[in-house]
């Protein structure tokens, strides 16, 4: 497996000054891992496969919206500055965005029974006790109508929304679409990356991690890329990561803090009330809404609690470690972030 490595002595992230008290900025290493024997390389055959709602169903579709990718409206908080606090709505994206222009025919991936949602949806049933919801498309069936899996036309995209959202709940529990064995074909050899650190007390203040005192939080910036390049507007745009865990090592490599999974969207995602549990303050989604005011073509920032109680730097040793989070794609596409921190409780 071929890891692909950044070293720079930059500062750590938007919230620490990243310098300690000689002016020495701490060690940020990258690691990229693309993964070898792809999760996603082998076709599936097995009886979770589905293909894509739209024409052609065998060809890969770009992909805007990954599931898990955060969903916010933050009606009364000034720019990036949401928090658990915040009024609004914080949920977790259920399902995926599969670009489709206006007026493209969208046709159930799996047969069954058709019900008519709300507004712009329409749910299939289908004999195997999955739902499909397909969201955003003008309905061109009947309620209760029995539908053939890539021959029924369920209805057509809206106008302005230019993709299909597709939900897969699996006996009450929501499913990733992008599951290994489910939605087929999908490839992807992009790698996921950590983008940033952040150190903070608990009221808030943000720390210098070469001078770690007390209980602190720590958080990090994670993001990925589309498999596919999406065109239009949403080009070069943000999703999540499938999943993002870290560690904690002293400078002999022995294990402070195990590796511990923070963020797993692989196959389905927490309930909504947890939504500040997995992300972290100052997370937003792409095109996202702060006040009343619509920040369109402004890209999402993506922030996941690794320290979701403060972790007590009393309990350790003075001294220093290394931080390193890592990102995931569902394909097994890794990438890490390392940083140099230091623990003094002596100050």
């Amino acid at each position: 497996m071929l890891a692909v490595v950044a070293a720079t002595a930059v500062s750590s992230s938007l919230a620490s000054p990243g310098v300690d008290a000689q002016g020495v900025a701490p060690i940020l290493v990258r690691h990229s891992w693309p993964a070898v024997h792809s999760l996603c390389d082998r076709y599936s055959t097995g009886p979770f496969v589905y293909h894509y709602p739209i024409k052609p169903f065998l060809r890969q579709h770009p992909i805007r919206g990954n599931f898990g990718d955060p969903r916010t409206l933050a009606t009364e908080s000034p720019f990036a500055t949401d928090t658990s606090r915040s009024v609004g709505s914080f949920t977790f994206h259920n399902g995926v965005d599969i670009v489709a222009r206006t007026g493209t025919r969208v046709y159930p991936v799996v047969s069954g029974i058709a019900r008519i949602g709300y507004a712009d949806e329409v749910v299939v049933t289908t004999r195997d006790s999955r739902r499909f919801q397909y969201f955003h498309i003008r309905p061109l069936v009947r309620d209760g109508q029995h539908v053939l899996a890539y021959r029924t036309v369920l209805g057509t995209v809206r106008p302005r929304w230019l993709h299909v959202h597709l939900t897969e709940i699996d006996a009450f529990r929501v499913h990733n679409p992008a599951d290994p064995g489910h939605l087929e074909p999908y490839r992807d050899l992009t790698v996921p990356r950590v983008d940033e650190l952040r150190f903070t007390a608990e009221d808030g203040r943000g720390l210098d991690p070469q001078r770690l005192h007390g209980r602190i939080l720590i958080a990090a910036g994670a993001s990925d890329v589309p498999p596919l390049p999406v065109p239009g507007e949403w080009f070069g745009f943000p999703v999540t990561p499938a999943a993002v865990s870290w560690t904690l090592r002293d400078t002999n490599g022995s294990v402070t803090v195990p590796w511990t999974t923070v963020a797993d969207f692989r196959r389905t995602t927490p309930p909504n009330r947890d939504f500040w549990q997995v992300y972290a303050a100052g997370t937003y989604q792409n095109f996202p809404v702060f006040g009343h005011h619509y920040f369109f073509g402004h890209g999402g920032r993506y922030m996941f609690n690794l320290t979701r109680s403060p972790l007590d730097t009393t309990l350790l040793p003075d001294g220093s470690y290394v931080l390193t989070v890592q990102a995931a794609d569902v394909c097994g596409n890794r990438g890490t972030l390392s940083e140099s921190i230091t623990i003094n409780n002596k100050h």
